[in-house]
């Protein structure tokens, strides 16, 4: 009886979904639904489908005589050629003589690696940040030495340390890694420390770096020395008391040739299958079987220089890259200045302070 007074009530109610009211349906277990539904009244229902009337689908109409117009959004190019044109833009007056500026000298583009626009579509740069960033790299160069230097020089790079005694760690290490553009640019060094191998990455235009000094320039083969992970130790000993190699901006940046030897396997990585020139392929190959010494000479039949869509892909667009370095041309000729007016203010107070002390 009990069951049949619950299908008597539940049958009153139809199953109608509502939406703005949630009233759980309750049914004995033999009859319950496998989905939870929501249920109401029917009378409910008529009410709630009376009061709010239906919405017919799309877009709203605009009033009569008036025409909805869409402005198209503005290209990054169109942008710029615009503030080019107008002369109103945030950063006209460098774009100007930017666009004036006949050749950049080879060592600028020596010195500002990072300032390449970096490898990504179109859609998602802009120039203004770019801009700002480049002027941003200036502004802290004003502060900071940065020296020239590339993947296999050996730098010395002192950081704010609140833990040292002095408040400044001082790390000597062989630059085995450089890449991010912009402000965002990360070296990374590599050293021997109590015969434990030592690798820090630092940011090129950190504030927490008190200076960046070059004891040795020259360049490698790759434009990384990552296998030097499963290489001896002794090619990435350096003292940490080692004098700086005198060197000259005019002359070209000497490049080591040395073939490393790796240790054993196991390896970090398949460095046969990625084309490294610094690596002694032969030794390396005694470690191989046939079937992976096959495999690599493969890879490195240099395929992907007939690649178009790779290197259309992976490189920077030539405007975009002179426009770049005119830019921070025009700022360097700046930051020369600057310097020059701080060393002129410098010798002053010095020629004040004998007189002064003198007197």
């Amino acid at each position: 009886p009990a069951r049949d007074a619950t299908s008597a009530i539940s049958s009153s109610w139809q199953l109608r979904p509502v939406p703005g009211l949630q009233v759980p349906l309750r049914l004995p277990s033999d009859r319950r639904p496998p989905v939870r539904r929501f249920a109401c009244p029917a009378s409910i229902a008529a009410a709630s489908a009376a009061a709010s009337p239906a919405v017919p689908p799309g877009p709203p109409l605009a009033p009569a005589g008036i025409a909805r117009v869409y402005k198209p959004r503005l290209s990054p190019e169109a942008m710029k050629e615009f503030w080019r044109l107008s002369g109103i833009g945030p950063d006209h007056s460098r774009a100007k003589a930017a666009d004036q500026q006949a050749e950049v000298p080879p060592e600028i583009k020596r010195l500002y690696q990072e300032a390449l626009p970096p490898i990504v579509s179109q859609d998602y740069r802009d120039p203004i940040v770019e801009s700002l960033h480049r002027a941003e790299m200036m502004r802290r160069r004003r502060v900071i030495n940065i020296p020239e230097f590339h993947v296999g020089s050996i730098l010395a790079v002192s950081v704010m340390d609140k833990h040292a005694p002095n408040k400044v760690n001082r790390f000597v290490g062989l630059c085995i890694l450089r890449r991010h553009t912009g402000l965002f640019t990360t070296f990374t060094l590599r050293n021997m420390v109590d015969q434990v191998c030592v690798q820090i990455e630092y940011e090129l235009y950190s504030p927490s770096i008190v200076s960046i000094q070059l004891l040795k320039l020259e360049r490698r083969l790759d434009d990384n020395l990552l296998y030097l992970m499963d290489a001896p130790h002794s090619h990435c000993t350096i003292p940490f008391d080692m004098v700086p190699e005198p060197y000259s901006r005019n002359d070209p940046v000497p490049v080591n040739r040395e073939r490393v030897r790796l240790n054993p396997p196991p390896w970090m990585c398949k460095w046969h299958l990625h084309g490294y020139q610094g690596i002694d392929l032969e030794h390396l190959y005694s470690y191989l079987s046939d079937k992976d010494v096959a495999k690599a000479i493969e890879f490195s039949k240099a395929y992907k220089r007939y690649d178009l869509l790779d290197q259309y892909l992976n490189r920077v667009p030539v405007p975009d890259a002179d426009y770049a370095f005119k830019d921070i041309f025009i700022q360097h000729q700046e930051l020369l200045q600057h310097q020059q007016q701080q060393q002129q203010s410098s010798k002053k107070s010095e020629v004040i302070s004998k007189l002064t002390g003198t007197a």
